[in-house]
């Protein structure tokens, strides 16, 4: 297998990745959230005059709805100007390339944990934390399938 294309910078492609590797943490985060939520109107249900059952409704309020979108956020703003000019994208048997024209970042397919695959991308996941987006667009059909069919090849050695 060899395939090579050129892969435009797209912020909402950037943020959903962000949000697909984050969602363990939030998850959590929300539960937190929701236990708070809980508690703090079991207390105003028992003294409604207390202040800090409010501020605890008000931070599980913020647990549930606002520290996701915040973190995703703050981790586009985080990441470095190289990736904002696109990159060519090399996948053949043994890497997965991708060339940006001040940086280039490489994959041993070896190191592969899982490939969780979307409509839109493949996410290559190197650990719990470390996912290479793989989008679907740039490619033709024929290399959408060729791909597809090396990922199928991987996933007796992943699984």
């Amino acid at each position: 297998m060899r395939i090579s294309v050129w892969v435009p910078y797209d912020e909402r492609r950037l943020r959903r990745t962000l949000q697909f590797i984050l969602r363990p943490q939030m998850k959590r985060i929300r539960i937190m959230g929701g236990v708070l939520i809980v508690l703090g109107l079991g207390v105003l249900a028992l003294d409604p005059s207390t202040a800090v059952a409010y501020g605890i409704v008000v931070l599980g309020l913020l647990f549930v709805f606002a520290i996701g979108p915040i973190t995703v956020a703050r981790s586009v703003r985080m990441q470095s100007n190289v990736i904002r000019d696109g990159f060519h994208m090399t996948l053949d048997d043994e890497w997965a390339t991708m060339s940006y024209p001040l940086a280039e970042s490489r994959f041993r397919w070896a190191g592969l944990d899982r490939i969780i695959e979307t409509p839109e991308v493949w996410y290559a996941m190197f650990g719990k934390m470390q996912a290479l987006t793989i989008p679907k667009d740039p490619m033709t059909d024929e290399q959408r399938a060729e791909f597809a069919a090396f990922v199928d090849g991987l996933r007796p050695a992943w699984k």
